[in-house]
């Protein structure tokens, strides 16, 4: 989408619009001739319709989308007409596997299409019928029993090539019912991405995915983990606990509103009881706001603390199950609104077992990035940045929309979305 001002395609307008469980955040960048991306819009709204990163009710969906979108357009004096959308959930799944075919070309040398071929026989391994194949991403290339290759082997010489495969699947009905909430507000869906990868772009460094990282990001409805090694994505996943059940923990122990409890997790909370230097009284507002409640820092890091841990003990065995948790020199980086939380970088790292730190976005620059510099805003500032790295590259895969007519194309079929997500995790 170009701006008013621009005069070629490098002079854009790029809308991030992160649709969460507890919040709709919308992000509007002007990526200018010179490759700088300013911040110029930022609309945000509670989110209502959706549980654990999944559309429950469309319409709720719908008007808090709209929401954002009239906030991020009085915001920015932009007319959106088409976003990046970041979908997550626990339905996000990676599948290990292995393929190996035989070179069919007589001179022996390995082409595009061998590397086709490896992908497709990957692509046979039996998933439940509700679930789709977005991506096949090789690993690591062996030729003819020479093993450590990660780059693409296309060019070199060889009679029988293996790959290691990470196969990523997600519920269709997931992206259908995201893509169709998202096009009745009036607007277009330039990509879908994983929401780990995106807030990857924001948050990590290329240095740290070469070396081997690790990215948590706590939402308010799920938790994302996102592993790299040798600069490739090498393992996702998603955990149905995040923020909103630490907050339904205090408001439900303590016997208050959400919301009261929500501002007492933010001004007062702590992930561990140990960080707290003077266990102060808190003074809360009871459900029925005639007689205030008492109570103390150290019961309120209890509560946060038990919920927190249960998100780090399962993120632990996630990344255990990436198989390369020992091979993380760069530790781990924390992020999303549920890594504010005091004392979480410290209980992290206890759990863990490895260095921890806080990851906050970074590459931006206008008069509305500080605005972002937030936990918070990671997903947001990742489809900003993914697609700010995408836009003027040459579409590899066709729309099924061409040769249709110009009413049709509006109507973007999930085989089109799914093709979408493909193509921008091929260029991992």
């Amino acid at each position: 989408m170009k701006s008013k001002k621009s005069k070629g395609i490098e002079d854009e307008i790029i809308v991030g619009l992160d649709v969460g469980t507890t919040k709709i955040c919308v992000i509007v960048a002007h990526k200018k001739a010179n490759g700088q991306i300013d911040i110029i819009g930022v609309g945000k709204a509670a989110s209502e319709g959706l549980n654990r990163g999944i559309v429950v009710n469309p319409q709720k969906t719908i008007d808090s989308i709209k929401v954002a979108l009239d906030q991020a357009e009085l915001n920015s004096g932009i007319q959106i007409k088409s976003v990046s959308v970041g979908i997550a959930g626990h339905h996000i799944r990676c599948i290990q596997t292995s393929t190996i075919i035989g070179i069919q070309n007589p001179d022996r040398v390995i082409q595009e299409e061998d590397i086709e071929r490896l992908r497709e026989q990957a692509s046979l391994i039996k998933i439940p019928s509700d679930t789709q194949i977005i991506s096949v991403i090789p690993q690591e290339y062996n030729i003819d029993g020479k093993d450590g290759i990660y780059e693409s082997p296309v060019g070199m010489f060889g009679v029988r090539l293996e790959a290691k495969m990470n196969i990523i699947t997600c519920l269709v009905s997931s992206i259908d019912d995201l893509s169709n909430c998202v096009r009745s507000c009036g607007v277009e869906i330039d990509d879908i991405v994983l929401e780990p990868i995106a807030s990857s772009y924001a948050v990590l460094e290329e240095g740290e995915k070469k070396v081997g990282v690790a990215m948590i990001d706590i939402g308010g409805g799920t938790t994302d983990i996102a592993v790299f090694k040798k600069g490739v994505l090498k393992y996702t996943a998603g955990i149905g606990i995040a923020g909103s059940l630490v907050t339904k923990d205090i408001y439900e122990t303590l016997g208050i509103s959400e919301e009261e409890a929500e501002r007492i997790k933010r001004e007062y909370g702590f992930a561990t009881q140990s960080e707290i230097l003077n266990d102060d009284e808190i003074l809360i507002e009871s459900i029925s706001r005639k007689i205030p409640k008492r109570t103390r820092k150290s019961i309120l890091a209890r509560i946060i603390q038990a919920r927190m841990q249960d998100i780090f003990e399962l993120a632990a065995i996630e990344l255990k199950n990436s198989q390369i948790m020992n091979e993380l020199p760069a530790g781990v980086v924390v992020t999303g609104g549920g890594s504010l939380i005091k004392g979480t970088k410290e209980l992290a790292e206890e759990i863990l077992g490895m260095e921890v730190n806080l990851g906050l976005p970074r590459g931006l620059s206008g008069g509305l990035s500080k605005e972002v510099e937030s936990p918070i805003y990671a997903t947001g500032v990742g489809l900003i940045l993914h697609r700010a790295k995408t836009i003027n590259m040459k579409e590899r895969i066709p729309m099924g929309t061409k040769g249709k007519k110009a009413s049709a194309k509006s109507d973007v079929s999930i085989k089109s979305l799914l093709l979408k997500v493909k193509t921008w995790f091929d260029e991992l």
